[in-house]
């Protein structure tokens, strides 16, 4: 016997009408009516008990119908769990990134991985580097993109990119023409720096420290388009990352230092005593392999 008899003899049992039953099939009663008498043959007994137009279930045909329609079920289990396999069910990851990740390495990240993954959702949030910490640690986000790489234990670290970081300065700035320059050189200069929950900001202080410069801080900002806006108005300089190399804001220049160390290690950061979902797994082994072919040093000369 077929599944399609199978599925014609529930349809009959449950219209008890050949005719209507047919019609809900979508073929000819003289082909229903052959399909139940052979399917009747197999059988070796009669499945329903005929009273003029109508045909009721026997105590056969109901015992028949509890197993047919079970085996169906399972068929239908079976197709469904196929399907899941041929193509995975889509899944959320919870993914927390700074804000100068957002406007390049990010969506080009997400935009690589969903040609891969193409069910792949995310759920973003954009912070500093401390509350990235803390959606990590309190499992609102399963991986971070980020930088600098935490201190202590517990934590996964998948470097990315090593990205330069460079000096902007407004327009018109005695700095402005040159085409390189030191942190030693920037004594007297008024800094515009991150606030001190982001990475960037750590990292800044840094770089300064080993270069012996303590520099005057004249403004604070929560991220770094705010802080070269505020360079472009003239309020002072900022050491900012590369990002994606295209042109920087109106009125801003931005000059490459020359000091070793003047660069952000940006990676992928997740908390090693929670578990990992299968996003997260998937996502994690794809920026692996993203690491090993684009592990290399971002500068705005670089063609990307």
């Amino acid at each position: 016997m077929t599944v399609e008899e199978l599925r014609w003899f529930l349809a009959v049992a449950e219209t008890e009408h050949v005719t209507d039953a047919a019609a809900l099939l979508g073929t000819s009663q003289p082909t229903l009516s052959r399909a139940i008498g052979r399917l009747e043959r197999r059988v070796g007994t009669r499945l329903f008990d005929r009273d003029q137009h109508r045909l009721r279930l026997n105590d056969y045909g109901r015992v028949y119908r509890r197993h047919a329609q079970r085996a169906l079920d399972e068929l239908d289990t079976a197709q469904d769990r196929i399907a899941a396999l041929l193509q995975p069910p889509a899944d959320t990851l919870r993914l927390a990134f700074l804000h100068s990740l957002g406007g390049w390495l990010l969506p080009e990240l997400l935009g690589t991985y969903q040609r891969e993954s193409p069910n792949a959702r995310f759920t973003l949030h954009q912070e500093s580097a401390t509350t990235v910490l803390e959606l990590l640690q309190d499992g609102s986000a399963e991986v971070g993109l980020t930088s600098p790489r935490p201190s202590g234990a517990g934590w996964g670290w998948l470097p990315l990119r090593e990205e330069r970081l460079q000096l902007a300065v407004p327009v018109g700035h005695p700095l402005a023409d040159r085409t390189a320059l030191r942190l030693a050189e920037l004594v007297d200069e008024r800094l515009i720096i991150m606030r001190q929950a982001a990475g960037l900001r750590q990292i800044t202080c840094q770089i300064f420290h080993r270069a012996g410069v303590t520099p005057s801080v004249v403004m604070e900002a929560g991220e770094v388009a705010t802080i070269r806006s505020m360079v472009g108005a003239g309020l002072g300089v900022a050491v900012v990352p590369a990002g994606d190399g295209g042109a920087p804001q109106p009125g801003v220049r931005l000059v490459p230092l020359t000091d070793p160390d003047a660069f952000r290690s940006i990676g992928l950061l997740w908390h090693q005593e929670r578990p990992t979902s299968p996003a997260g797994r998937r996502f994690r082994a794809f920026a692996g392999r993203q690491a090993g072919e684009s592990q290399r040093l971002v500068n705005p000369a670089d063609p990307r």
